[in-house]
């Protein structure tokens, strides 16, 4: 399978929220109960990419299967080099073809060439495939707590990943 890694536009809203929306309303990947609209969608889109990436995987067709974007890790200033990643591929898209790795080491690549030097992933605790890519790609565990999020009537924990990207001697950000 042709997996192709491409900028995330503005009409890419659409198929980003039916992707995201499984998880919200069927998972606790995410501690998301509701899915937000496309509009929702869409503006995140366009202010991600003032500062981050906000990326997207494609089949031979075009049709998405996957998203991966940066965040801001919280809002003090001395962040301003660690970035919270947010992946999903999509739950109907091939398995076992590589299509998070690759979104993945878009990002990373892509986060890097601006500056950043970490990425940090936030995981449910109980969230085996997703824990197992971020190991595979050289993440390491830096947290836990438990017991922090309540979805489907089930406390969840979520566990922090981190990998450097970046050098910590050249502290020039590229946006």
């Amino acid at each position: 399978m042709d997996i192709e890694i491409r900028d995330a536009v503005e009409s890419d809203a659409s198929a980003i929220h039916d992707i995201y929306g499984y998880y919200a309303e069927n998972t606790s990947v995410t501690f998301t109960e509701k899915n937000p609209s496309i509009e929702v969608y869409r503006q995140s889109i366009i202010d991600t990419k003032k500062a981050y990436p906000y990326i997207v995987a494609c089949d031979e067709t075009g049709k998405i299967l996957g998203m991966a974007y940066g965040g801001q890790v919280r809002h003090h200033d001395a962040y301003k080099f660690s970035v919270e990643t947010t992946i999903y591929v999509a739950n109907d898209a091939p398995k076992r073809q590589g299509i998070g790795s690759k979104l993945y080491t878009a990002l990373e690549e892509r986060l890097s060439a601006m500056g950043y030097k970490f990425m940090y992933g936030v995981i449910t605790d109980d969230n085996e495939p997703s824990i197992a890519l971020h190991k595979a790609l050289g993440f390491e565990e830096v947290g836990h707590f438990k017991d922090i999020g309540y979805k489907f009537g089930k406390w969840k924990g979520i566990v922090w990943y981190r990998k450097q990207i970046g050098s910590l001697d050249d502290m020039t950000l590229r946006i």
